[in-house]
């Protein structure tokens, strides 16, 4: 499930994913399955040492799609699952079909009308 995801993307949810991996296995599994020492986790989890992308690729698959995207919201999940660059540039081709799914949704075509509407009453607001 994970091995798309961006993990370059993840830089400010990093501690938390390692975080979260030490919390359900324990601090000796975690080290174990991450492979990697005590004191190397003890620095990552302290932002002593940058975490290497290939133990945030190990850690990523002792959790759940709830949990993964209870840490990681927002710009910081569309950036992990590329459909945002990491320059915030959008993937066009994507956000288009995205829309063309969320046009079969009742609740969804109904919170885009109404953002839509809020967004340009603001804008309106600013060029009068």
């Amino acid at each position: 499930m994970y091995e798309k995801v961006n993990v370059r993307a993840l830089s400010n949810d990093v501690r938390r994913i390692l975080e979260k991996v030490r919390e359900k296995l324990g601090y000796n599994k975690a080290v174990e399955v991450l492979d990697i020492s005590k004191g190397t986790l003890h620095n990552y989890l302290h932002g002593i040492r940058r975490v290497l992308d290939e133990v945030v690729q190990k850690a990523l698959q002792y959790l759940s799609e709830f949990e993964f995207r209870d840490i990681v919201q927002g710009v910081g999940l569309l950036k992990a699952t590329s459909i945002v660059k990491e320059n915030e540039a959008i993937d066009y081709g994507l956000a288009l079909q995205i829309l063309a799914l969320a046009a079969r949704d009742e609740y969804i075509k109904n919170a885009i009308i109404q953002f839509i509407v809020t967004r340009f009453k603001m804008l309106e607001r600013l060029w009068v």
